[in-house]
């Protein structure tokens, strides 16, 4: 059995046309203005739907855990103790917040935890600009409720560790600094 296959094109036998059509894109952006930032100095603004560092508000939390269920890495630790309060006459029950924590080191930014938050507006958000997360230690990535609430900026580059600091092994170089 003879199979037939559609007979090329003669635009597809020349493979300058496809090279064209790939440098079309670097042609468009050869002649717009270049941006430079120094970037420790200057730094961008993110765009608006940009998901970064999260902001918590105490106030407006009704301790319901709901972020914790839909977070899918179970990295939000929620603790809650029932309290009663006399209004008037009456009783009531309400839930109080004891502990709010997110081990952001695992996070992935999802907003999973934002979606589930059923107070208006939300309790919990990933609004803030910030990107700029590294660090050289890994539990400096545990947040806990106060550093939630008022969280400002990005953590402050406290710089590379002194030499005193930095332990050698004996007869080993240190790649860092440069001497021996």
């Amino acid at each position: 059995m003879q199979v037939e296959y559609a007979k090329a094109k003669w635009s597809e036998k020349f493979l300058v046309l496809d090279l064209l059509e790939g440098l079309k894109t670097t042609l468009r952006e050869l002649f717009k203005p270049k941006v430079t930032i120094r970037y420790p100095e200057e730094r961008m603004e993110p765009a608006d739907r940009f998901r970064g560092m999260f902001k918590f508000s105490y106030d407006r939390c009704i301790a319901c855990k709901l972020c914790a269920v839909a977070c899918p890495i179970d990295i939000i630790y929620i603790d809650v103790h029932d309290e009663i309060i006399q209004e008037g006459e009456k009783k009531k029950k309400v839930k109080v917040l004891d502990r709010y924590d997110i081990d952001v080191k695992r996070c992935m930014f999802c907003s999973l935890c934002e979606e589930a938050c059923p107070t208006k507006p939300k309790s919990i958000w990933l609004t803030t600009k910030t990107y700029e997360l590294a660090t050289y230690d890994r539990n400096d990535l545990y947040f806990n409720m106060q550093e939630l609430e008022y969280w400002d900026d990005r953590p402050k580059f406290t710089g590379l560790p002194e030499d005193d600091d930095v332990k050698r092994i004996k007869g080993q170089k240190q790649i860092a600094g440069g001497t021996e």
